[in-house]
């Protein structure tokens, strides 16, 4: 009887060891291998998500700026029409800063620029009191304050008039019968644009009207 009960004892014995062997195997291999392996697939799984969220999120900004881009460029398109140089520069100049790439705006900002250097220099020759003259066609529309046949007349009247500040040329107009020359103190790209700035220079003379040369 007692070698029987020594026997079972050495058998429980035997059992909870090899219990308690295999609790901790199944314990290192949760520890060192399987929670590990978990945690990064689930690290995986998030870093996943998260490229996902950042690229849809930078689609989103790029649709939007999308639409800020195309509305600035209509608007300094529009500007640039309206000879609104300044205003049509920073338009550009901000539709260019959201999509550095796109050659549209910076085409348009040479011309800009262009323009703007032109009329610089036309101010400088305002302000030395300069008068131009214009002896071909251009496509432009001037506002015209004076006409005559004589040349010295003309030049007298525009001289007066750059000397107070104005941006004055002489149009040499052939109408195939006379020459007239024509005294222009602004000219614009478009006749409503002229004929709305002609207002201005109505002091300058009683009938104060625009010639498309």
């Amino acid at each position: 009887m007692s070698e029987q009960s020594n026997e079972s004892g050495k058998t429980v014995g035997i059992i909870i060891i090899v219990v308690f062997a295999l609790a901790g195997l199944v314990g290192l291999w949760y520890w060192v291998m399987y929670k590990p392996q978990q945690e990064a697939k689930e690290q995986v799984k998030l870093e996943q998500i998260a490229k996902e969220q950042a690229a849809k999120k930078a689609a989103e900004i790029k649709a939007q700026n999308k639409i800020k881009y195309d509305q600035l460029i209509k608007d300094a398109d529009t500007e640039m029409g309206q000879e609104n140089w300044q205003r049509a520069k920073s338009l550009y100049t901000e539709a260019s800063s959201l999509f550095p790439n796109e050659q549209y705006p910076k085409d348009q900002l040479a011309i800009v620029n262009q323009k703007l250097g032109e009329l610089a220099a036309l101010e400088a020759i305002r302000a030395a009191g300069v008068v131009e003259s214009v002896a071909t066609r251009t496509g432009r529309f001037y506002i015209i304050v004076s006409s005559s046949i004589d040349d010295d007349l003309a030049m007298d009247y525009a001289n007066k008039l750059a000397q107070e500040g104005n941006a004055v040329k002489i149009i040499e107009h052939d109408t195939g019968k006379l020459v007239y020359y024509r005294v222009s103190v602004g000219d614009y790209a478009s006749r409503e644009k002229a004929e709305s700035a002609a207002v201005a220079f109505s002091n300058l003379s009683d009938e104060v009207w625009v010639l498309g040369y």
